[in-house]
């Protein structure tokens, strides 16, 4: 949907939800809590920006560009 290192960036968060129950599980709380906020924060953003796509025209462009 965004590019060809899709696949990798969905690995890499996944990765990192996967490290921050771990980290639970052993007690770590401040790490668990820097994963979970940065799989959040990378949540937040893949949102905004399929927002944006959604509200393109089929050529790609923006409104207002």
């Amino acid at each position: 949907m965004f590019g060809p290192l899709n696949s990798v960036r969905i690995a890499l968060v996944s990765l990192a939800g996967l490290a921050a129950l771990v980290a639970l599980a052993f007690g770590q709380w401040m790490v668990s809590a820097v994963l979970i906020a940065g799989v959040a924060v990378h949540g937040l953003g893949w949102l905004y920006l399929w927002r944006q796509k959604s509200t393109a025209d089929p050529l790609g462009q923006r409104p207002g560009d």
